[in-house]
């Protein structure tokens, strides 16, 4: 038998009639889609979020970081990183430009922040002044300041647009600045374990800043959490000699392929700072872009299920065909069709849903992944909750990317689960014999 008279067959059984099968195929296609569907949009998001983190990561910090080894105190519960000079610095800086990367020296430090009666830990990235042009170029300050002026002058200090509605801060107001260092200096524990001041307390007072510059680059923790200032400000809040820094910042041209590099700074490294060494971005953010990694797996592994019940329901669906056209089958056999024809028919079948189910999956799911922020602000209608809270997913909007790799395994699996959902009904009518499905009743 012809492969188009076999087409026409495996289509003909399978176009919808007036029926309860008819039902139960539109059931089982829908089936398909809405799995594929699924699928493509929580690999969409669950791509788009890992790529918008990189991205923020990418803006809001360096490409790979050099600091000294942390020393622990006696306890081992808690240490701190060394800080270099500015001639350690200058040295270190001059070696990663001469490897073709871009060098900034930075002082990183948690603060306590006050404003009026009220406290809160934030924390500070101070830049050598003598690099402002260089730091503007890599965070992009002029991009992301939504009011106020970089670089910053002493006694400035640059807060995010979280911060600023938090304490309700304008530019030119003032905030006082704590040093945990100098606040830690100030108590003693006595031989009994209590808490005293201590006997050396010197007289404290915090910093005062004027608020210059209102920033915001749209990674809610990042915003929530950081101050900007001078590099000479910030030594001298901690109590440092001036140009001292705790971390020297990198980027080259390629973030994504700096092993070379980082092989090459880290040979010279040994030999000018035995005791430091240098973190790529990805090392440093290690964890939680291996938990976004490992999500993606376990979504796509769970949510092909989805999938693999739509295909059960195809199983059902053609062993109810098979019974209704045991007659036909039996006929068809009787005029010289083999059954390997029968068996190709039916599997035609099952591939038929599996190709309609899976465009259908296809076009639902970019279409919800291209108005997903109007879905979302429907359900946040609805529910009256904000189904998408910046706090939680430290992003203002739901991210999302189509990967059209995935996209294609997504479709590969599909067809291959419905078409092998049609395996059983199709060898069940393969294995008829035609005196007995032509006296079918």
């Amino acid at each position: 038998m012809h492969i188009s008279t076999e087409l026409f067959l495996a289509w003909k059984y399978f176009k919808p009639k007036r029926s309860a099968v008819s039902i139960i195929t539109l059931i089982s296609v829908v089936g398909v889609g809405l799995g594929v569907a699924v699928l493509i949009v929580v690999l969409a998001v669950m791509t788009g979020f890992t790529d918008e983190l990189k991205e923020k990561l990418l803006e809001t910090g360096a490409h790979a970081q050099v600091q000294k080894n942390i020393v622990y105190s006696v306890d081992n519960r808690r240490g701190q990183a060394g800080t270099y000079t500015e001639d350690e610095m200058q040295v270190l800086a001059d070696e990663a430009s001469s490897l073709g990367a871009d060098p900034i020296p930075v002082l990183t430090s948690p603060v306590l922040l006050q404003v009026g009666d009220n406290f809160n830990p934030k924390a500070l990235i101070a830049f050598d002044p003598r690099y402002a042009e260089a730091a503007d170029k890599r965070f992009k300050f002029k991009d992301v300041i939504l009011a106020g002026s970089y670089p910053l002058k002493r006694n400035e200090v640059a807060v995010s647009s979280v911060i600023a509605d938090e304490f309700k801060l304008a530019l030119g107001d003032k905030i006082l600045l704590h040093s945990p260092s100098k606040l830690a200096h100030l108590i003693r524990k006595d031989e009994n374990g209590r808490y005293m001041a201590a006997d050396d307390a010197q007289y404290y007072l915090p910093g005062e800043y004027v608020v210059s510059a209102v920033y915001k680059f749209g990674k809610y923790d990042f915003d929530k959490n950081m101050l900007f200032m001078n590099l000479d400000d910030a030594d001298e809040l901690f109590g440092l000699d001036w140009g001292t820094s705790t971390q020297l910042y990198i980027w080259v041209d390629d973030p994504f392929h700096m092993d070379d590099f980082l092989t090459r700074f880290h040979a010279k490294l040994q030999s000018i700072s035995p005791d430091s060494n240098v973190y790529s971005w990805r090392q440093i953010h290690s964890q939680i872009l291996g938990v976004l990694s490992m999500e993606k797996n376990m979504m796509f592994f769970l949510l092909i299920f989805i999938v693999l019940v739509a295909a059960f329901s195809i199983t059902n669906t053609l062993i109810t065909t098979v019974i209704q056209k045991t007659r036909e089958i039996g006929l068809l056999k009787s005029m010289g069709a083999t059954s390997g024809v029968i068996l190709r028919i039916f599997l035609m079948q099952g591939l038929f849903v599996g190709l309609i189910g899976t465009a259908f999956g296809v076009i639902t799911g970019f279409l919800v992944i291209q108005f997903r922020m109007n879905i979302l602000d429907s359900m946040r209608k609805i529910s009256g909750q904000n189904v998408f809270p910046a706090e939680v997913y430290f992003f203002d909007k739901l991210p999302a990317h189509i990967v059209w790799s995935d996209v294609g395994l997504i479709c590969i699996i599909s067809i291959l689960l419905c078409t092998a959902g049609a395996l059983v009904p199709a060898f069940r009518a393969a294995k008829l014999d035609p005196a007995r499905a032509l006296r079918y009743e």
